[in-house]
């Protein structure tokens, strides 16, 4: 079982609590799901002249470095909210335990829109809120129900909750 709260989960507990605690115990997704593929290829073909994907402490997976800020590409605003959590996520990682203190940038290339990110204090206790509250849902024996919702027709783990 995966011992820490990453990035990513941070997006997926926002988005569907469920998903984030098969994430948390190495349950992946149908790698080979039309949005999964779309969303990897958005990844792989944006914002090539940027330095790409760097783990930090094998833990932190940044997608990009753009104009000395930490970027996060996204295939569209859809779950913007869970989006700028999981950025401020990475920012609150790099203060805590780099030292850096660093803005981010949400990327949104098939819109042409881009948000900047900026950890205030105020959003510090969110994230230190939302990992306290995500603690016992990702630990707990049983996965959270199954609960409807938008995401739930481009999700990769649909067939798992409604098959």
């Amino acid at each position: 079982m995966n011992k820490y709260i990453n990035p990513y989960l941070i997006q997926a507990y926002l988005i569907c609590p469920r998903e984030a605690w098969l994430e948390y115990r190495a349950i992946y997704a149908e790698q080979e799901d039309q949005f999964l593929s779309l969303g990897r290829l958005i990844h792989e073909t944006s914002y090539r002249k940027f330095r790409r994907e760097l783990f930090v402490d094998q833990r932190v997976k940044i997608d990009l470095f753009k104009d000395g800020l930490v970027a996060e590409v996204k295939k569209s605003s859809r779950g913007e909210h869970a989006a700028r959590m999981q950025l401020l996520y990475y920012l609150y990682y790099l203060k805590r335990e780099k030292g850096l203190e660093m803005e981010g940038v949400l990327l949104f290339p098939k819109e042409k829109r881009t948000e900047k990110v900026r950890l205030s204090p105020e959003a510090e206790r969110e994230i230190e809120k939302l990992l306290q509250e995500m603690k016992p849902v990702l630990e707990a024996d049983k996965p959270p129900p199954a609960k409807r919702s938008r995401y739930c027709r481009s999700c990769a783990f649909r067939e798992f909750c409604w098959a």
